[in-house]
């Protein structure tokens, strides 16, 4: 008899686990698998995948650590430079918020999560400093660099 309930006290223990295997939860380590642009700013078309190649020849690596209480890092690494962000999540809005301040929705399939960031266009100077230009030809006509508007994708795989 105790054999028994031993045995079923451990079947419901792994049903449990699987089932929180299942659940999609972000909580846990994931690594920048990749990074790609859109040829549209609105998130569509296709992706070039050329500046995540480029960022891997200088050693860039990211990873995003969730902790089960909505709070967690996002870590870049290029070289020996790190650089640290706090993150906060909440998964019943799919939403990964960077510094608390820009939020962005995450897809999740199984190990694996991607982000899309839209970013509207600006106008940048030489020090790379955002102005308060809002069009092209005024931004180029003060002798700074007009940014279209981009949107990009981040691949993150879980560790």
């Amino acid at each position: 008899m105790k054999r028994s309930i031993l045995l079923i006290a451990l079947l419901a223990f792994m049903a449990c686990e699987d089932k929180k295997d299942d659940e999609g939860n972000l909580t846990g380590t994931w690594e920048l698998s990749n990074l790609g642009q859109y040829a549209n700013a609105n998130c569509s078309g296709t992706l070039d995948y050329t500046g995540w190649a480029l960022a891997q020849a200088f050693g860039l690596k990211g990873s995003m650590t969730f902790k089960s209480d909505g709070t967690g890092t996002f870590t870049i690494t290029i070289g020996t430079e790190n650089q640290e962000v706090p993150i906060t999540w909440d998964e019943s809005k799919t939403q990964i918020c960077m510094m608390g301040v820009e939020c962005m929705t995450y897809k999740l399939d199984g190990d694996k999560f991607t982000l899309e960031q839209a970013e509207d266009a600006f106008c940048e100077d030489d020090d790379g400093d955002e102005t308060s230009h809002d069009t092209q030809s005024t931004c180029e006509a003060a002798g700074n660099t007009w940014e279209e508007a981009s949107c990009s994708l981040m691949e993150f795989t879980k560790k």
